[in-house]
């Protein structure tokens, strides 16, 4: 009777676990084949993306490194410029007017401010982020709303000269590539300084819009780039992420509220933490730089 039982108890076990072996087997073939036919899928749609980047990219393409170079470096003011030059910062530097400036002529701390909040990668990318690259595809495939964060000096460069500001895939697909071949066309210098001498600052305090670090260093704080200090230097870079929301001035040149100044403020406070995050400026210059009363300095009109 006891050996029955035995026998029984053993053959019930041996039963549970052969269910427990067929069910195992079973389930680990489903996940195998889940996960073969995700991997297929999402290899399939990278071939699909990338097709469909380079459908998007055709027409850019087609575009000369001579002619794109051209595009670069063509901005109001520019009248006599060599752009045939090896190193064309050397023709803003010696430019006879005043509001095209090289490296001579713009202070260590509008450079520091600008890597440092904008791009601290700038020296060691090719034009783009791999994340950006990414980012697009992701956007693309899910339908995602198109982001412009995390562009680059260079894309921001290609932005403004040669393409639109409309967000959509198709422009950020052409921003990607063109700028990837802006890095082949243009030295990091080019690019840095051509980027100083178009990119939008806001107004002015007559009102009118005004592009380029010179332009803006005059219009806002009565002096050359060459000037400036480490506080004015980083308020001015604040400016770039959205010129007329942080622009000390109303659409007719008057200066704003303290309230309404305080926005810019607040952007170009953020710019100091990441010079000093970055090694650009000492504890003791960030402190001096965060009292320094910027309302008190910029220019009104008379």
């Amino acid at each position: 009777m006891l050996g029955n039982d035995k026998n029984k108890a053993e053959q019930h076990s041996h039963t549970k676990l052969a269910r427990f072996d067929f069910y195992y087997d079973r389930i680990k073939q489903g996940l195998t084949l889940l996960v073969l036919v995700a991997t297929g899928v999402i290899c399939l749609s990278f071939i699909v993306t990338l097709l469909y980047f380079h459908h998007l990219t055709q027409a850019q393409s087609k575009i000369s490194d001579h002619q794109l170079r051209a595009e670069l470096l063509h901005f109001p003011g520019d009248d006599g410029l060599n752009r045939d030059v090896s190193d064309v910062t050397s023709e803003y530097d010696d430019s006879l007017n005043s509001l095209v400036v090289g490296p001579r002529a713009v202070n260590k701390h509008v450079v520091d401010a600008l890597l440092a909040s904008e791009d601290t990668s700038f020296y060691r990318h090719r034009g783009v982020l791999p994340k950006a690259l990414f980012r697009a595809m992701f956007q693309d495939i899910f339908n995602a709303p198109v982001s412009s964060g995390g562009s680059t000096i260079t894309q921001q460069l290609v932005k403004n000269q040669v393409l639109s500001n409309e967000k959509t895939y198709s422009r950020k697909a052409n921003e990607i590539v063109l700028a990837m071949r802006t890095e082949h066309v243009l030295s990091k210098k080019e690019i840095l300084y051509t980027y100083l001498n178009i990119v939008p600052f806001g107004r002015d305090f007559k009102g009118n819009n005004i592009s380029g670090i010179a332009p803006a260093s005059y219009s806002l704080f009565g002096k050359s780039p060459n000037e400036l200090n480490v506080a004015e230097s980083a308020y001015l870079i604040g400016l770039l992420q959205s010129p007329y929301t942080y622009t000390p001035y109303h659409e007719d040149g008057t200066l704003k509220t303290k309230a309404r100044l305080q926005v810019g403020i607040d952007r170009q406070h953020y710019v100091l933490r990441r010079m000093r995050v970055e090694n650009k400026i000492s504890e003791e210059e960030y402190k001096q730089a965060k009292q320094y009363d910027i309302a008190q300095h910029l220019q009104t009109a008379k």
